[in-house]
């Protein structure tokens, strides 16, 4: 008999149908996997996309920011001698999308133009991964530094600080500042916002992406040695800078001699080297030493960092010769009076910010002016303390130059005694002098004021005596110190801001180098302010200028304690600029001899009447036996216990930064 196995081959067919149907699942599985990948990439890639193109359109808004803001000239205050402040509200920055109103107020002498255009779009073939994007936002508004909005994400800002009660910051009103830790450290800040959809085949991609910009105030008096133009230092011995330095376009060291105990920042390159230009030097180079955040550290942790560039008020206005105008040659002009009106550099000149104008014409007559212009009678006070405080007509050789100079020898003991007095009514601090000839005009000169007729075709300021300056009273106004600024070069003879009398010991000429002022004297806020900067010793000899170098020895060891700003002559044509190691110059044999600097040298300008290069030691100078560079720390904690943050009168400088970004997508 034969049996049948129905039920087994029915078994079979069940497993065979759970098996094929198992395997469409995981097929299916499979695919809405793939599917749901191949869709998150594509999310993904259109994030990346969209966050891409909000950048683009962020970059956009920062260099248009940055370019307006350098090119406008919009004067607020001259509430420390000449302050320009260059700060605009949010209707200078107005976009096609974002655009409310009320139009900027025009700016006399702004460059590009009295009201800048609004800041366009990128063009979309500028993102041709994707040019059918849509901006939902775009805008630049000035902001509360504690970045407060509305819930449509307009600027608020604080009736009064600390009230907690916000109102609407209209278009127009400058921003609120943020303070730092001196009174020249202050911020402004603005919101970028960008907001890109981007559409994708599983719906569209948004990101919103923000970005804070920041216009940055300081001073240069916070930097030991502050650079607009290439900083070089090549020095042939050991040279240390005790301090910060900063230069605003490139920085080329090639010496081991070279020391730093701070940071060390630069805006274009760093080259462990030479720079193209300087075709004095050649051959190896050496690495310099740069700081240690900790001493016990084997390297050092504090290389020259890039860094935005601190712009001279803010400004990278065209200071050229190409537009016609005589005003704004370079910013030599802070140092020049204006030529012609009107002046967009009026609010910011020296020139305007002293409380006294001191002019030598070619006749060696003297007239004095007021900030305002008022003229001051010679033959009585103030004028006549001014006038009998300087000395005119005085030749020396310079060797650098290797011409005869024509000097207006300034004794700073008297103007010290006369605003101490209340003689000089006003004061502020700010004294200009200049020799208004033009420079290269032949002028016969004795030599030191009493030896042999010479043609003289530069001319200078010499400041003696300066070794007290004035402190801070009633009959000062309660101002600090001193500053002295001419557009003419400048030379110091003999300890600056050192002691109360001429003969009181300075340690820091008997090699306590940390200790600049004399026992009984705390040295004032101060600044020398001039096309160059030549130190002379005490005993230097106008009548031995012309001899050889063994015929001019430095006649001791010598300590400055100011602010030095100057010009240079910069590396090209087969010379070396002298590099910051020869930022002061000098005329003398000081190879015995010492010499100090307590305070902060800037270069802002290239040299327009001393221009002769740097040539080496040799017949023009020999280099002091020990130099030492200091900055002043005075200049930036307010320890001397005044109003003041630095020399008196006011020199800023800013930069532009971007600062934190965030984005939400969805």
């Amino acid at each position: 008999m034969k049996l049948r196995n129905h039920s087994r081959q029915g078994s079979t067919l069940v497993v065979v149908i759970s098996v094929v149907a198992l395997l469409l699942v995981l097929l299916g599985m499979a695919v809405d996997y793939t599917g749901t990948i191949s869709r998150e990439s594509q999310r993904s890639r259109k994030t990346a996309l969209a966050m891409e193109i909000a950048d683009g359109h962020l970059e956009m808004l920062f260099t248009s920011w940055r370019n307006i803001y350098r090119g406008t000239w919009t004067s607020y205050s001259n509430g420390s001698g000449g302050t320009d402040y260059t700060i605009v509200g949010t209707n200078y920055f107005f976009t096609p999308l974002y655009n409310p109103g009320p139009a900027p107020t025009a700016v006399p002498s702004m460059t590009p133009a009295a009201t800048p255009n609004p800041i366009p779009t990128p063009p979309s073939t500028n993102f041709p991964s994707s040019t059918s994007y849509t901006l939902g936002q775009y805008r630049i508004q000035a902001v509360d530094p504690m970045i407060q909005l509305d819930s449509s994400e307009n600027a608020l800002h604080e009736t009064t600080w600390g009230s907690q009660s916000y109102v609407a910051l209209s278009p127009a009103a400058t921003p609120p500042a943020a303070y730092g830790p001196n009174k020249w450290q202050y911020s402004y800040f603005y919101l970028a916002a960008v907001d890109v959809t981007v559409p994708s085949s599983t719906g569209n991609v948004t990101a919103k992406v923000r970005r804070v910009f920041e216009k940055k105030f300081d001073n240069p008096w916070t930097f030991a040695v502050f650079y607009h133009d290439d900083l070089e230092y090549q020095p042939t011995t050991a040279l240390t800078i005790n301090g910060k330095i900063h230069t605003n376009s490139g920085l080329y060291i090639g010496t081991s001699n070279f020391t730093t105990t701070n940071s060390v920042d630069y805006a274009s390159e760093y080259v462990n080297g030479y720079s193209p230009n300087d075709t004095y030097h050649s051959g190896s180079t050496t690495k310099p030493n740069f700081a240690k955040s900790d001493a016990s550290l084997t390297l050092s942790d504090m290389p020259p960092a890039q860094v935005s560039a601190f712009l001279p008020f803010g400004w990278n206005i065209p200071l050229n010769n190409a537009d016609g105008s005589v005003n704004n040659d370079s910013y030599h002009e802070i140092l020049e009076q204006a030529v012609s009106s009107p002046d967009a550099l009026a609010q910011v000149r020296y020139y305007s910010q002293a409380c006294y104008r001191v002019l030598i014409d070619s006749s060696n007559n003297i007239t004095v002016t007021k900030s305002d212009g008022t003229s001051v009678a010679t033959n009585n006070n103030p004028g006549k303390a001014l006038k009998d405080a300087i000395t005119v007509n005085q030749a020396i050789q310079d060797q650098r130059e290797n011409a005869y100079v024509r000097l207006a020898t300034v004794d700073i003991s008297q103007i010290t005694s006369a605003a101490e007095a209340g003689t000089l009514t006003g004061w502020n601090g700010v004294l200009y002098i200049a020799d208004t000839t033009t420079n290269g005009t032949s002028v016969t000169s004795p030599l030191g004021g009493t030896g042999a007729n010479v043609t003289t075709t530069e001319r200078g300021i010499r400041l003696i005596n300066g070794y007290r300056l004035p402190a801070n009273s009633g009959n000062t106004n309660n101002i600090n110190g001193l500053t002295i600024v001419s557009a003419n070069p400048v030379y110091i003879k003999g300890n600056y801001n050192t002691s109360t009398n001429s003969g009181d010991a300075v340690p820091s000429n008997s090699g306590t180098y940390t200790d600049p002022d004399a026992s009984g004297y705390a040295r004032k806020l101060a600044a020398v302010i001039g096309d160059s900067i030549t130190v002379l010793s005490a005993g230097w000899n106008d009548l031995n200028s012309g001899a050889g170098i063994n015929s001019r020895p430095a006649s001791a060891n010598i300590t400055i304690n100011a602010a030095l700003v100057g010009g240079i002559v910069p590396s090209g044509g087969g010379n070396y600029s002298g590099g910051g190691e020869n930022f002061i110059r000098l005329l003398e044999d000081w190879k015995t001899n010492t010499m100090c600097v307590y305070g902060s040298m800037v270069e802002l300008y290239k040299s327009t009447q001393a221009t002769a290069a740097w040539t080496g030691t040799g017949n023009t100078y020999k280099a002091p036996q020990t130099t030492k560079y200091y900055w002043d720390p005075n200049f930036a904690d307010n320890a001397m216990n005044t109003f003041q943050s630095g020399p008196p009168g006011n020199l800023q400088i800013a930069a532009y930064l971007q600062q934190q970004r965030w984005y939400q997508v969805y």
